[in-house]
């Protein structure tokens, strides 16, 4: 029987450099030093398998295997594909068979061009210590350890099983990093302190230990992301001197994002909703200057789950009428109705006005001149992290817990 991976090694030679030239002209990938690190690690080692989606005909997505021994040659030009792969599902709880299946994404690799953009804006110089939160495939550290060496990268990782795999697929590459598992938001103290820190999972503030761990002049780069799913790519720079405990620094924008935390826990929709749906029946409508594409806005989003904390929304349509619902754990719920006629309404219910809340929300956003994302920033100090907008004397929220 033919061997399935013969010739593997020189036709991916063949896609990293197609991936290579691909993400240079598209901006993320800025750097010799980089792009020799992307021609040198071949992303497959790190996707051995993993799952295509597809929405199924009620609307569920389905997720498909693809295997390097199933279909070597899809395979091997999809790994390549500038494309995040959903590679665990359930926290491995639904295992990859020949059928698609229903299941919530639990690890993934990234796109290759977000990887590469976060390791270009991490401006990392030659020796610099760095500690990557969320090692998921490995295939980001070992972006790192190509371009820095083994004894700079520290990577940790919640999942002892994924850690385990990303350990070997790592060594025969001859790469021995430091893989912890352990809770993220806790770094990793006995390695530090880092010149520089990148988390590869999206939690929804800036950990202390983080800070603690950093040393006076590091960068941090995150990807935050609050209940409503509105993201912010964020970097940070921890201060000199006296100011050594408090780190600050701008969004960029929201195109940067990554599963939640492990210990991100969201409330059940179904019970909200359920709920909700069947108090709007007897829910007075009110008229309202707040449309749907504001609601839509991830910028307007981003402002709106600052505050308004815990609330998740959804998007639902039938008979013609859709609607953007905002539930809170609380019981609190808004609707806004769209018809294709073009008028809407909002209704709420439950122990707070919710929609009057968003529509608050709404209107100071407005009269801020409809900030984007690069308005925003944040500092971060070993008690809290302070969302501010303009300047950090213009204080407009808090994240975390």
């Amino acid at each position: 029987m033919p061997d399935p991976l013969s010739g593997t090694d020189e036709t991916a030679h063949g896609l990293r450099v197609r991936l290579a030239e691909e993400l240079t002209r598209d901006g993320s990938l800025r750097s010799p030093q980089w792009r020799e690190a992307v021609l040198a690690v071949p992303r497959h080692v790190f996707l051995p398998a993993f799952f295509t989606a597809e929405d199924g005909p009620d609307g569920i997505t389905r997720y498909t295997v693809v295997h390097r021994d199933t279909d070597a040659s899809r395979w091997l030009q999809l790994a390549y594909e500038n494309t995040t792969w959903v590679t665990q599902l359930d926290h491995g709880a639904t295992p990859p068979n020949g059928n698609p299946s229903t299941g919530t994404p639990t690890s993934s690799s990234t796109l290759p061009g977000v990887v590469v953009r976060m390791l270009e804006d991490l401006d990392v110089p030659d020796g610099a210590n760095v500690l990557e939160v969320g090692t998921g495939t490995g295939y980001s550290t070992a972006l790192l350890c190509a371009r820095l060496g083994d004894r700079y990268v520290t990577s940790v990782e919640h999942d002892a099983a994924l850690s385990a795999a990303d350990g070997e697929r790592l060594a025969s590459l001859g790469h021995h990093p430091r893989l912890i598992v352990g809770d993220g938001a806790k770094g990793s103290p006995e390695n530090g302190p880092y010149d520089r820190i990148i988390a590869t999972y999206s939690p929804d503030h800036v950990p202390a230990p983080w800070l603690a761990q950093a040393r006076p002049g590091a960068i941090i780069l995150a990807s935050l992301v609050g209940s409503l799913d509105a993201y912010g790519y964020l970097k940070l720079r921890v201060g000199e001197g006296g100011d050594g405990g408090v780190a600050q620094g701008r969004f960029i924008d929201s195109e940067v994002s990554f599963m939640l935390s492990r210990e991100t826990r969201r409330p059940p929709i179904g019970p909200l909703m359920r709920a909700a749906v069947r108090a709007r029946t007897d829910a007075p409508g009110l008229d309202t200057t707040v449309d749907g594409d504001t609601l839509a806005d991830p910028s307007f989003l981003w402002s709106a789950q600052i505050a308004l904390p815990g609330t998740t929304r959804l998007r639902l349509t039938a008979d013609d009428v859709t609607g953007q619902w905002f539930l809170h754990p609380d019981g609190s719920w808004a609707v806004l109705e769209s018809r294709p006629d073009g008028t809407r309404r909002a209704f709420q219910g439950g122990p707070r006005a919710l929609w009057s809340e968003l529509e608050a929300a709404a209107t100071a956003w407005v009269s801020n001149g409809r900030p984007g994302l690069e308005r925003y920033g944040l500092t971060v100090t070993p008690e809290t992290n302070t969302v501010w907008l303009d300047t950090p004397d213009n204080p407009i929220g808090i994240l975390g817990p």
